[in-house]
């Protein structure tokens, strides 16, 4: 990559490597129109001294995203007060600096965390419904998943016509939780507290 239009040969890259997600608001491509609403983002800007062509300074970013970030950076006294974006390639950046509340919003942990929210509008409306959109769908998810061990062990009891309506209601909910799934494969996933996340690791290795 050469040349002060260089990095758009990356374009491709970057969509695989960010999982065709936004490196800041997580929203998956299918969810926000396609690749076309999504920019390359230089983390630190080239305004700012961001190198152009490197591929380590280049984030796939919803476009939106993108145009509020714009040439924004913290200026040297915004550092000593830790106020700077977050980097999500080199540091946990959910979970840690700022953590999802039950309404969707995001709520800073650290003076980077509240930059990083503030300056990026993290808490738009758009992202918050759909952090909403996908409590809504795991909820739904669990309540059909009971519904179908419910209905296998009434089933087991039955035998002939009563039996088969059944298992046609199952098959039913079984498809309501595939397409549920499928759903949430491209919502905003939700991230837990860092300390959870290490807490479940050490639980499991024991």
């Amino acid at each position: 990559m050469t040349g002060r239009n260089g990095y758009q040969k990356a374009r491709e890259h970057l969509r695989r490597d960010f999982a065709y997600r936004c490196a800041y608001c997580m929203i998956h491509e299918h969810a926000a129109g396609g690749a076309e609403s999504f920019w390359i983002d230089h983390f630190k800007p080239r305004s700012k001294g961001g190198r152009v062509n490197d591929y380590a300074n280049l984030y796939w970013a919803y476009m939106l995203c993108n145009h509020i970030k714009s040439n924004n950076w913290p200026t040297r006294s915004e550092r000593r007060r830790g106020q700077r974006f977050a980097d999500p390639c080199q540091e946990q950046d959910y979970g840690v600096h700022f953590v999802e509340d039950e309404e969707g919003k995001l709520v800073p942990q650290t003076p980077c965390g509240e930059y990083h929210v503030r300056m990026l509008r993290l808490n738009r409306t758009l992202l918050v419904a759909r952090r909403r959109e996908r409590n809504a769908f795991v909820a739904r998810r669990s309540e059909a998943i009971a519904l179908v061990e419910r209905l296998e062990r009434q089933a087991a009891t039955l035998s002939g016509d009563e039996a088969a309506i059944y298992r046609e209601v199952i098959a039913h909910v079984q498809r309501e939780i595939e397409s549920l799934e499928a759903e949430l494969k491209i919502t905003i996933p939700f991230i837990p507290l860092q300390s959870d996340c290490l807490r479940d690791w050490v639980s499991k290795e024991r």
